[in-house]
């Protein structure tokens, strides 16, 4: 994908695209405010383990038009997240192309594309499940279900 088009415009950004998935993209607060308040780099707010689950791959030919999908999210059955990924501020095609100007993008690569409205925080105990609908339908490959838990392990978190 190194040479991507320089136009966001085109569509041939469509062929490097191998397949789509969902995921859920956690992050510890604690530790994220913790960190801005120091004016440092808060992405290991988000490295913990199990903070990205992903769906399987759903086919580009099942996600004819990736900007007209619905994408949603529920806490312990509540509707949290619900939006079209026709109001992302930035297409598919410009994020790929902005990416690829910093860093090479690789076969396997996962780009995140952002988050509809809506997020908030969870609780050990709740269960989040997330998914998209293509023409109204849900992908069933696309669907992930996961119990919040307590994370048990070395590292304690305590501010600083």
């Amino acid at each position: 994908m190194r040479d991507l088009p320089v136009s966001i415009y085109d569509t041939a950004w469509k062929n490097a695209i191998e397949s789509y998935i969902v995921s859920i993209d956690m992050t510890a607060r604690n530790v994220q405010d913790e960190a801005k308040k120091k004016g440092l780099p808060w992405d290991i707010a988000k490295g913990f383990d199990t903070f990205l689950p992903i769906s399987a791959p759903v086919s580009p030919g099942i996600v004819k038009d990736p900007h007209d999908v619905e994408l949603w999210l529920s806490v312990n059955g509540k509707m949290r997240q619900h939006d079209s990924t026709n109001l992302m501020l930035f297409q598919i095609g410009r994020q790929l192309s902005d990416i690829s100007r910093v860093m090479t993008l690789e076969k396997g690569d996962i780009v995140l594309t952002g988050t509809p409205k809506g997020v908030g925080p969870v609780v050990p105990g709740d269960v989040m499940e997330a998914g998209l609908k293509v023409d109204g339908r849900d992908i069933d490959e696309a669907r992930i279900k996961v119990e919040v838990k307590e994370r048990h392990g070395l590292y304690d978190f305590a501010e600083t």
